[in-house]
């Protein structure tokens, strides 16, 4: 059974996040991965928008 027979790793993920004195959001292994990706996202998506309002703002020539 997938579910029964799996060890407990509760103990030792627990202690990988109390012992560690980073923040909560960088203490797992991909975590740097996944907030990195998202800041790039976010900043990409930010630009794009301050272009196309400055592009508004400055209307056809």
């Amino acid at each position: 059974m997938f579910l029964v027979d799996k060890p407990n790793r509760v103990p030792e993920r627990q202690r990988l996040y109390q012992q560690s004195t980073i923040p909560i959001y960088l203490r797992t292994p991909r975590s740097r991965l996944y907030v990195g990706t998202f800041a790039a996202g976010f900043g990409v998506a930010m630009l794009g928008s301050v272009y196309t309002m400055y592009a508004l703002i400055r209307g056809k020539e």
